[in-house]
């Protein structure tokens, strides 16, 4: 029974993060307005997370699990497959922290965790340059003020993650 209660309060805990998040930049998210929106304690919410960045990682790996997630296509098309995991919760998300930068520092952590967590013939190496690739291309696109955004222009940047040229 308390397993089912877990899962609730954090079912809760999730509901009331995406309300936040598609209202509010993650940075600027307190842990006391995340209680508030789920409707429970501040203390309870430090029993199922560590802090609002672990929430973050927990909450994209739950709707990660939710979609239709194609490790083969990850491989071969990353940024469509990430701008489309469970794209009617996320992509609304996506789109409006686009900009802020300790939302973009999280999923970042949480595309490479999930990159490394993958079964597949790619050695350690490979997905390290697999990561570094992306990484690349957005900071390409940040340091270079490109008109680019990885959540809605997705396709064209898989065409540069595939050819290295714009």
């Amino acid at each position: 029974m308390a397993s089912l209660q877990n899962e609730r309060t954090k079912k809760l805990i999730f509901m009331g993060f995406k309300e936040l998040l598609n209202n509010k930049a993650f940075s600027k998210i307190t842990i006391n307005e995340i209680a508030e929106e789920a409707m429970i304690h501040r203390s309870t919410f430090y029993t199922h997370f560590d802090d609002k960045y672990d929430l973050l990682r927990q909450y994209l790996i739950s709707q990660r699990i939710d979609s239709n997630f194609d490790n083969n296509e990850f491989f071969r098309h990353p940024f469509t497959t990430i701008a489309t995991i469970n794209k009617q919760n996320l992509l609304p998300i996506f789109k409006s922290q686009n900009k802020d930068s300790e939302f973009r520092t999280g999923f970042f952590q949480f595309v490479m965790d999930t990159v490394m967590s993958i079964n597949s013939d790619k050695s350690e190496l490979d997905k390290f340059f697999f990561i570094g690739r992306i990484k690349a291309i957005n900071l390409w696109i940040d340091e270079t003020h490109q008109p680019y955004n990885p959540f809605e222009d997705f396709e064209y940047l898989d065409k540069i993650f595939q050819t290295g040229k714009e």
